[in-house]
């Protein structure tokens, strides 16, 4: 085997002028018994060959062929190759670069080889990223080689590479990339979120008949970040952070006392992923604008003086504005998705009956079994039967058959009721206004959204004027049924339920007075169920009072004093009803 190249000198005895001198001398120790990156795929474990006087980059296209690798030779790559060779394709071409000095790259793709006089070497400054991200890139992505070191330097942001020029251009073009993603990472934005179902800002509501503030969309968000104050602007800094901020990027706020910042949570970090760079007005605290030198901030030192964002609610376009990070953008929009969620609306049905005790004495004796399909009655049969009107029986449910037919049978009745139920309650409650046992004084129905206080009120309002020391009041005094719903609904596998947390208010004006007043009595009940869509909700317990007077006189006689009274008759009549109402919610759409 003999190796000469183009001058005639023995392989390996050329000399390199000028400053690449020593770098030529590294390239012959590095391209011998080294491991790349990315390794060449070879095809073959064996590489037979032989030459004379043949071209050493005709020699390495046939190398490259033979191995299915595609190969890039540069001219100055020269010399001649004269032998016969039988050993692995890597150690055959190491044993090339050894003996020409030229030194070979292989990117993922292409085999480049170029002679030692092409190497180079760059500096390359990094304004926004780390080093170490830009190290793990190249790991990962197999483009650093250790026969060709690169040097990095945390302190500066500086990485220095030498070697063959793919590699110079590639560890350059992703430095690059690397560092301009994380400046367009760390710029400000503003983004508007428009809400469809949410509300941006906060708005009071009256539950239980009170009114609450309801927090919109912007003070949940302000309250992961430490603010637990209204969205808006308008209202004073908090002490724990005074400065003033804006939402419009690098414009300054000084003076603008409408305007307030975020202070970070406790002192901690925020629950988004940490960093930013946004502009702050102010000399002192943890956002304090970094001593002359220190402008530049890099990712890794950002996780730990990461900004918070700014939000702010528009009422007019009911719209959640962001002032962030843009790479913390995406965040914010899968949350502010999260809470816009569309409710589901509900119809709140209601049913206030009243009982007169005798009948319930009554059906004390009726003994049944019943559920949302079957009803089995028993009874001494003296009492009315009523039929559902989804039952499936053979008794006819006309008016007047409903008298003559016993509800509570001396035997036993077994029918199939079709339907919830609230209809087979509804019908046996019919049947006792028939003969003036019961009575429904009101049904109403509402429609509500999902989570919100449906308000069904019915009262009489009297206003009783105070007087004072120069001027009299009216004070109002109201009595009648109030019923409050605050329905949810909620998913239990794959069946609906609703929970419901219901406040009745029944007030009555007695017959009695103080002072010419009437005495009015209110009855309070709060309660709280978790029933399956379709379902209704009894609440009963107590005691109406309805009295009546009547008087029967004869004209003129029973005016006459003292002996009047004999021509006249006085009577007062008086019932006891129980109270009951019936709450039917139903989803209307889900």
């Amino acid at each position: 085997m003999h190796l000469t190249r183009a001058t005639g000198r023995k392989a390996g005895v050329r000399t390199f002028p000028g400053r690449l001198k020593g770098m030529a001398a590294a390239l012959l120790l590095w391209t011998a018994g080294t491991v790349c990156a990315a390794p060449i795929p070879w095809q073959s474990q064996k590489f037979e060959y032989v030459a004379d006087r043949k071209d050493i980059k005709e020699v390495l296209r046939d190398l490259g062929a033979s191995q299915h690798v595609m190969t890039s030779i540069s001219t100055q790559v020269e010399g001649s190759v004269t032998g016969s060779f039988n050993e692995t394709p890597q150690k055959f071409l190491d044993r090339m670069a050894g003996t020409f000095g030229f030194a070979w790259y292989y990117d993922g793709a292409v085999l480049r080889v170029t002679s030692a006089n092409e190497a180079q070497s760059a500096t390359i400054a990094l304004t926004r990223a780390s080093t170490a991200q830009v190290k793990r890139a190249l790991t990962r992505m197999g483009i650093a080689d250790s026969r060709f070191p690169i040097q990095y330097d945390d302190d500066s942001g500086s990485i220095v590479v030498s070697g063959p020029p793919r590699l110079v251009e590639l560890v350059r073009d992703i430095a690059q990339v690397i560092d301009r993603g994380r400046e367009d990472a760390n710029r400000t934005v503003v983004r508007a979120f428009p809400l469809r179902y949410a509300w941006a800002t906060d708005h009071r509501v009256t539950v239980n008949g009170q009114s609450v503030n309801i927090r919109g969309v912007a003070s949940i968000l302000n309250s992961m970040y430490g603010g637990d104050g209204p969205s808006d602007s308008g209202t004073a800094p908090r002490a724990q952070d005074r400065r003033l901020d804006s939402v419009a990027p690098g414009e300054a706020s000084a003076g603008r006392a409408g305007t307030r910042a975020l202070s970070s949570l406790g002192g901690g970090k925020s629950p988004l992923p940490p960093g930013g760079t946004g502009q702050y007005v102010g000399n002192s605290g943890p956002y304090a604008p970094p001593p002359s030198g220190e402008n530049r901030l890099r990712s890794d030192e950002l996780d730990d003086r990461g900004s918070t964002p700014i939000i702010r609610a528009d009422p007019r376009s009911n719209s959640v504005l962001v002032r962030d990070r843009a790479d913390r953008m995406a965040a914010h929009q899968s949350l502010i998705e999260s809470l816009d969620s569309r409710p589901a609306v509900l119809e709140i049905s209601a049913s206030i009956i009243d009982i007169s005790e005798n009948a319930l004495e009554q059906l004390g004796v009726d003994w049944r079994l019943h559920n949302s399909r079957f009803d089995l009655q028993t009874g001494n049969g003296t009492n009315t039967m009523l039929n559902n009107p989804g039952s499936l029986d053979s008794v006819a449910t006309t008016a007047g058959a409903a008298a003559a037919i016993a509800a509570t049978p001396a035997g036993g009745v077994l029918s199939a009721v079709i339907g919830g139920g609230s209809r087979y309650l509804m019908a046996r409650i019919s049947a006792l206004q028939q003969t003036d046992q019961a009575r429904i004084t009101a049904n109403p129905k509402v429609a509500t959204l999902d989570n919100t206080e449906a308000v069904m009120d019915n009262r009489q309002n009297f206003y009783v004027p105070v007087a004072g020391y120069q001027s009299a009041d009216l004070y109002a005094i109201s009595a009648g049924v109030s019923l409050r719903v605050l329905p949810m609904v909620v998913m239990d596998g794959g069946t609906v339920r609703i929970r419901m947390n219901v406040h009745i208010e029944d007030g009555q004006i007695t017959s009695q007075q103080v002072g010419n007043l009437p005495i009015t009595s209110q009855s309070e009940i709060d309660t709280q169920a978790l029933i399956n869509e379709g379902d209704s909700l009894l609440i009963a317990g107590y005691s109406v009072e309805q009295q009546s007077k009547s008087v029967d006189a004869v004209p003129g006689l029973s005016k006459i004093p003292l002996v009047g009274a004999l021509f006249r008759t006085d009577q007062t009549t008086g019932k006891r009803f129980q109270r009951m109402f019936l709450v039917t919610p139903r989803v209307i759409t889900p």
